[in-house]
């Protein structure tokens, strides 16, 4: 039961939501099986984890069914209809929430109804509230199309009465929902060419992008993603400035999405030319972190996802802004998934440790840890050998203790179920060129020879971990 669907969803659910969904159950209207509520009155007891042994098919059933012996289909049975009225609730959640997708629904409920008076106002309110939007965004144009497509198809619309350029209309904002739609998809497409190294073949490009240029105004989604989709096709630092100050001066103009969508290709351009060495784009990864943080683009539903929480202590750990990561660390992981929390948190601060050239106090916060995840786990383990090296690189009175570190870390990798064979000869590989470099260093015949043959053996392999980092710590050792 525990990874069920069932508990899945339930574990999505705030507090507020789990009493809506009591709520919602009770109602005579929905809830036509009374075992459902009683078998959900059961499971909430073990909200918000759910992980308790006693929760089981075998306890659930026969306290729904005290005098029954246990029937394992039966029980399916029971937790599918709770599924059901679980999917139902999230879907009059979303209305709920959603108040132009219930204008719709209403709206094509009176239309199917033949309820003319009241479709057509529907219509004309849905025309109003997408008219009082502040974009012009592909969702604009695409609702505005389809809001007119069903108004001037409706069997009872006496078209000869519509105005003369309606057909006109529809058609220039589904040319115009085209124009962006494919100008986003371009830039997707770009931007995953120019990492997987593959050619994407882009058909009505060039018009889509006359399109654009022949629009007056050009509206502001347009310019940015044609911007967007340059900054893949010129690859440079000017481009990317032109991107970066035509969005920030835009910013508060565009919807959620488009200023996601936008912010997201801005920052992995910046990481992706960091990672290649240049080192101006490391200050400019964090400063768009700062702004996606300012602005509430990294954090989704009150959440803020581990990966970036991490990512962001890195990027300011890389260019010295150690007090602002020590703040960032302690003021955003309430944000963070309750499961991950510490971890994320402990970690983040070994990376500010190790940053400061804390190489004792990384070692000892993390031997002092017991990370629960195992990917966390690995990372830890990782930054753990690294410091234990820079600490025996200065005295080589460390050597035994890196070498138990590297013996347990091979232990820990063999024996780890979650990496495949592929991901744990990656690591088995950086083990191996550790050890060799600090025996070497230690048996002292680690010379510029020595050092050569085994940076161009590192050079040579493909799939090492950390192997820039290896190579830089063999002209220290």
């Amino acid at each position: 039961m525990h990874s069920s669907k069932l508990l899945k969803i339930l574990k999505n659910l705030t507090e507020e939501e789990i009493r809506r969904f009591h709520k919602f159950i009770r109602s005579p209207y929905y809830s036509y099986k009374k075992h459902c509520l009683l078998f959900f009155e059961y499971i909430r007891r073990y909200y918000p984890d759910f992980t308790s042994s006693k929760l089981s098919k075998e306890n659930a059933f026969h306290h729904l069914f005290p005098d029954k012996a246990f029937q394992s289909q039966k029980m399916r049975h029971v937790m599918t209809d709770l599924v059901n009225l679980l999917e139902d609730f999230l879907v009059a959640e979303q209305i709920r929430h959603h108040d132009f997708q219930k204008k719709k629904l209403l709206r094509d409920a009176y239309g199917d109804r033949d309820l003319y008076e009241y479709f057509e106002k529907s219509t004309a309110d849905i025309t109003k509230t997408l008219d009082a939007l502040p974009y012009r965004n592909s969702f604009y144009q695409h609702e505005s199309m389809k809001n007119q497509e069903v108004y001037f198809f409706h069997p009872s619309t006496k078209k000869h009465l519509v105005k003369e350029n309606y057909l006109e209309s529809i058609n220039e904002h589904l040319d115009q929902y085209f124009t962006l739609s494919k100008l986003q998809l371009a830039t997707e497409m770009k931007a995953r060419a120019s990492i997987l190294s593959k050619t994407y073949e882009i058909s009505y490009l060039v018009e889509i992008l006359k399109k654009a240029d022949s629009s007056d105004p050009i509206p502001i989604e347009a310019s940015l993603y044609k911007s967007a989709l340059q900054l893949y096709e010129k690859d440079t630092l000017e481009q990317f400035v032109k991107l970066k100050e035509h969005f920030l001066e835009n910013i508060q103009k565009l919807s959620a999405t488009d200023r996601t969508f936008l912010f997201y290709h801005l920052l992995n351009f910046t990481i992706r030319k960091g990672n290649a060495g240049q080192q101006v784009f490391l200050k400019e990864s964090f400063a768009l972190y700062q702004v996606g943080l300012e602005m509430k683009i990294l954090i989704n539903k009150g959440r803020i996802a581990d990966s970036t929480y991490t990512n962001i202590c890195a990027a300011g750990i890389k260019i010295g802004q150690y007090d602002w990561v020590e703040k960032f660390i302690e003021s955003y992981s309430s944000y963070l998934n309750i499961e991950v929390r510490d971890n994320a948190r402990i970690l983040c601060k070994a990376f500010l440790f190790y940053g400061q050239r804390m190489f004792r106090e990384t070692d000892e916060l993390i031997s002092s840890f017991n990370f629960t995840s195992p990917f966390y786990q690995l990372r830890g383990k990782i930054l753990s050998i690294r410091a234990l090296l820079e600490l025996y690189i200065k005295d080589h009175t460390y050597f035994d203790l890196i070498q138990s570190a590297l013996s347990a870390f091979e232990k820990f990798i063999r024996r780890n179920q979650t990496l495949g064979i592929r991901h744990k000869k990656v690591y088995l590989k950086f083990i191996q060129h550790l050890r060799q470099l600090v025996k070497l260093s230690m048996d002292q015949k680690l010379d510029n020879t020595k050092k050569e043959q085994l940076k161009q053996r590192i050079r040579m392999q493909e799939g090492i971990t950390n192997k820039t980092w290896l190579i830089q710590k063999i002209d220290e050792a």
